[in-house]
């Protein structure tokens, strides 16, 4: 009689990502929000996203990233639920004005069963070709893992029909990873387990989905590190202007001549000089 076939254990790229997931799966978390009208963006209402833990330097104020849109601009309550179904309240402590990121805090110390982790940041990770797993509260359900390949980093801020908030002044990273409602927040994961972007939005009818890249991030999350007793306001610069980003030939069609193309490669591929030690922080222009 023939002997009955034996699966192989995982082994190569497989066994790499179950790495990954065992590691970063506590520090994910599904959030459910309910919240009064703000002043601006959306309406009152019970939403859930996804959030993940980037500092535990005070367990007491530990810090969970998420989307702006999932914080919100007025008063809210959070929960937010561990990977051992354990809940705790969240409270917001930054908002940003512009781009679509968020913290909130609790305190990790009330953890019983889900050993606390954080997931590291890494923007400089961010490239055309890269693997990454988006891990998150997708469609609702607790702890979703959709595998997708970095297909563009260059996408202007994606404008969403169902609210009034709209980022502006960054560049997206694209990719078909199909995410959908609740995977607001989710973490964008390469093979080392570094979170290389944030996942903020996605098509409703195709696969594309919107990441936002991380630099504005760390600069926050370190600058709310080092100043745990003044209120969450990072100095910021800004130009008080949208810009969008057109490659040359749609410039053509509003009257851009070769001469100025000539001008701005030569500029943009000059050295730059150093910047002096008290230079302001960086405008939200795109990087």
């Amino acid at each position: 009689s023939a002997e009955p076939a034996v699966l192989a254990p995982l082994a190569g790229p497989a066994a790499e990502w179950a790495g990954v997931i065992e590691r970063v799966k506590s520090a994910i978390v599904a959030i459910r929000v309910t919240g009064v009208r703000p002043f601006e963006d959306s309406p009152a209402g019970v939403w859930q996203g996804t959030g993940f833990i980037v500092s535990l330097e005070d367990p007491q104020q530990a810090l969970i990233l998420t989307n702006r849109h999932i914080v919100g601009t007025g008063p809210i309550r959070a929960l937010a639920t561990f990977d051992e179904h354990e809940e705790l309240p969240v409270f917001p402590v930054y908002r940003d004005p512009v781009h679509d990121f968020g913290l909130l805090q609790f305190d990790a110390r009330k953890l019983r069963f889900t050993p606390a982790r954080q997931i590291p940041l890494s923007p400089d990770g961010l490239r055309v070709g890269v693997e990454v797993l988006v891990i998150g509260n997708d469609n609702a359900e607790k702890i979703q893992i959709l595998p997708a390949t970095i297909a563009r980093v260059d996408r202007n801020s994606p404008e969403y029909d169902d609210t009034n908030y709209q980022d502006e002044n960054t560049f997206y990273a694209g990719a078909g990873s199909n995410t959908s409602g609740g995977s607001s927040g989710s973490p964008v994961l390469d093979r080392s387990g570094a979170c290389i972007a944030l996942n903020a939005g996605g098509a409703n009818e195709a696969a594309s989905a919107y990441y936002l890249p991380l630099d504005r991030v760390v600069y926050v999350v370190n600058w709310l590190r080092e100043h745990r007793s003044e209120a969450p306001i990072p100095p910021r610069g800004t130009l008080m202007t949208k810009f969008l980003f057109q490659p040359f030939d749609m410039l053509r069609r509003l009257g851009f001549t070769e001469e100025q193309e000539r001008g701005v490669l030569e500029a943009y591929r000059a050295p730059a000089e150093p910047a002096p030690a008290d230079a302001a922080p960086p405008a939200d222009s795109p990087a």
